[in-house]
């Protein structure tokens, strides 16, 4: 059976609409998807100076190696290039479901092999120094000083932070419910001095001029009375971590990192840890064992008399 041609570009807006409607996907993953497919038509468009391109002719192995070359080339990282194969993976058993392509042609083709570099985190001393910064007695201080504690008492995601409704605090049970990956809901708690700053801060919301009525429920909102971006959000718990600590450390993630590792220094199990960061797998949660563990190491070197001899 000879297969009809058909363009490749005309399957991809039908493609990331499969994975809102009908995986449910987040929005920052299919934001992903559109990135790396669109960048993997840019590689065509050069490669074969057209613009007619074809599933069955510039969707092949041959041609996915090709572009894997060209990621090499660019230097791009072994994590980059993965999740680049993996977009060109999916899209293309979505396609062989479709009837457009007869096998996936991305299959049998292996993933860079990543490197296991452990997360960084920061040092309680370093956290302590972090929030002392902003100046709480102003509202773009206390919002700022907000952020960084939030992040760092729960362990959430960015994209989980600027989605935070007002609705979503539980000022009376001590209780902050976000919105993760998969559109799973689960249930934070709160430390007290974290509940008394959060009704501190809605006091000086409504202090401040209006928020845009459709923006009203946000918990957190810009200068302009809108919702912070990821990238916002990171821009400003970035300046202030390189403040106190490395700048590889300065990133919201790291503030996650850090709340994971802290909690098992202290001796939390790990079912809890990967409860209270929404991790699906067990096997995702168990990467802060193995930072802890280092960190004990570097502890023990530092202070037991006996630690370095041979």
């Amino acid at each position: 059976m000879t297969m009809e041609k058909e363009k490749l570009e005309n399957w991809i807006p039908q493609f990331l609409q499969h994975l809102e409607v009908e995986r449910r996907s987040s929005a920052n993953t299919i934001a992903a998807y559109r990135r790396d497919l669109n960048h993997y038509v840019s590689f065509l468009k050069k490669r074969y100076q057209t613009d007619e391109l074809f599933a069955t002719d510039h969707l092949t192995k041959s041609v996915v190696r090709g572009f894997l070359s060209e990621l090499l080339k660019e230097k791009y990282t072994a994590r980059s290039t993965s999740r680049k194969l993996s977009a060109l993976r999916m899209f293309s058993r979505y396609l062989v479901r479709k009837g457009v392509l007869e096998a996936n042609p991305v299959a049998n083709i292996a993933s860079p092999k990543l490197d296991k570099k452990l997360p960084s985190f920061m040092t309680k001393s370093e956290i302590k120094a972090l929030l002392s910064l902003p100046d709480v007695e102003t509202f773009e201080g206390l919002r700022d000083y907000l952020i960084l504690e939030l992040f760092y008492a729960t362990g959430i995601r960015v994209s989980e932070l600027i989605n935070i409704k007002t609705s979503d605090v539980n000022l009376n049970n001590g209780t902050l419910t976000v919105l993760g990956k998969g559109n799973k809901k689960r249930v934070l708690p709160l430390p007290g001095i974290v509940i008394e700053d959060i009704r501190r801060y809605l006091q000086q919301i409504e202090v401040q001029a209006s928020v845009k009525p459709e923006y009203n429920r946000y918990l957190f909102v810009k200068e302009e009375k809108e919702p912070f971006t990821r990238q916002q959000v990171a821009t400003i718990v970035q300046n202030y971590i390189k403040k106190v600590a490395d700048t590889e450390k300065a990133h919201p993630h790291s503030l996650r990192h850090t709340f994971a590792t802290h909690l098992l220094d202290s001796g939390a199990d790990l079912m809890s840890v990967k409860e209270l960061l929404g991790h699906a797998n067990l096997g995702t949660t168990e990467i802060y064992t193995h930072v802890s563990a280092e960190h004990l190491k570097r502890i023990y070197k530092q202070a037991h008399p006996r630690a370095n001899e041979k």
